[in-house]
């Protein structure tokens, strides 16, 4: 475990904490968005909506991250190695294993898993933004999630 780190709570069993340098990152992102990158990619919004988009880019931007740490988590264990914890920091995220990998091929698949759970949200979320797509406000978040995975 991470000192500074804030419980969560499980997910599959897996206890899932957030580092304190995640808060400095989530704020950065949410500004980054809202003050820079929406105003110039969509004019004419309110300030309000700016504000809200970027922060709710930002929380689908960590639900990804912790859902490629699940994805890795989630083959250790059908692998039989255990996973201590998963902890979102400044970095992304990390999924702490309790034991090596007993082959290769076990190793492979618990490195792989979370890239191909990467891959498959930029496509869920190119799949929902197309749908979703005269609304720019719905839309936006989901484009730019799926470019930035």
């Amino acid at each position: 475990m991470m000192s500074g780190s804030l419980s969560l709570g499980k997910v599959l069993g897996i206890p899932v904490r957030l580092h304190a340098t995640w808060f400095l990152v989530a704020v950065l992102v949410t500004v980054s968005l809202a003050a820079g990158f929406f105003p110039q990619q969509y004019e004419g919004w309110s300030p309000t909506t700016y504000w809200v988009v970027g922060a709710v880019t930002a929380v689908l931007f960590f639900a990804s991250v912790l859902l490629h740490e699940l994805g890795h988590s989630v083959v250790a264990l059908r692998e039989k190695v255990p996973v201590k914890s998963i902890t979102l920091f400044i970095f992304g995220g990390v999924a702490q294993i309790g034991a090596e990998p007993p082959t290769a091929g076990a190793e492979f698949r618990i490195a792989v898993a979370g890239p191909l759970v990467s891959f498959a949200l930029a496509a869920v979320f190119t799949g929902l933004g197309a749908v979703l797509g005269a609304v720019e406000s719905l839309s936006a978040p989901l484009a730019y999630s799926a470019a930035s995975i």
